[in-house]
């Protein structure tokens, strides 16, 4: 099977190199400067900055400054299956973590809300703790108002 390598260069290219191209050779490497013979030409490369666990690079060519991804035969295969699609947290309910006193609410019926998004402050020892949605939603209802008490596993808000 043949190797390629797909290599997206900024938002505007993506080059494919193919395991048996010879049409690209790194002629020279000393730390990050390398000399690239390219489609018969020479090519002066500093890399600027690399994220080789995410294959992210920052590349300065002849002067001009370029965002590389590099993906493998392996990552093409993990994308065409689908595997990288961003799964959803998807949320049912918020209840009370613990026994407290409602404090703030931050959103209302209707919100759409993201993950990670505050959504109510709830006293409870003595401190204030800032509720966050483990998913994104829309509210369906409130079930409680500032200044209720609220028992631990209690439902607080509802989604849809």
């Amino acid at each position: 099977m043949d190797k390629t390598l797909e290599i997206e260069i900024g938002d505007f290219e993506t080059l494919l190199i193919s395991e048996t191209d010879k049409d690209i050779l790194i002629l020279e490497k000393n730390d990050n400067f390398l000399k690239i013979l390219f489609n018969g030409k020479i090519f002066d490369v500093v890399v600027k900055s690399s994220d080789a666990d995410h294959k992210n690079f920052k590349i300065n060519v002849e002067g001009y400054d370029f965002s590389v991804h590099i993906n493998e035969s392996i990552d093409q295969l993990i994308k065409k299956m689908g595997f990288l699609k961003v799964k959803s947290n998807t949320i049912k309910e918020i209840k009370a973590p613990m026994p407290g006193l409602v404090l703030e609410i931050y959103v209302k019926s209707g919100d759409q809300v993201d993950e990670n998004q505050n959504i109510m402050s709830l006293e409870a020892m003595k401190m204030e703790n800032i509720l966050k949605s483990p998913g994104s939603g829309i509210i369906k209802e409130i079930k409680v108002e500032k200044g209720d008490a609220v028992d631990k596993n209690q439902v607080m808000i509802i989604f849809e």
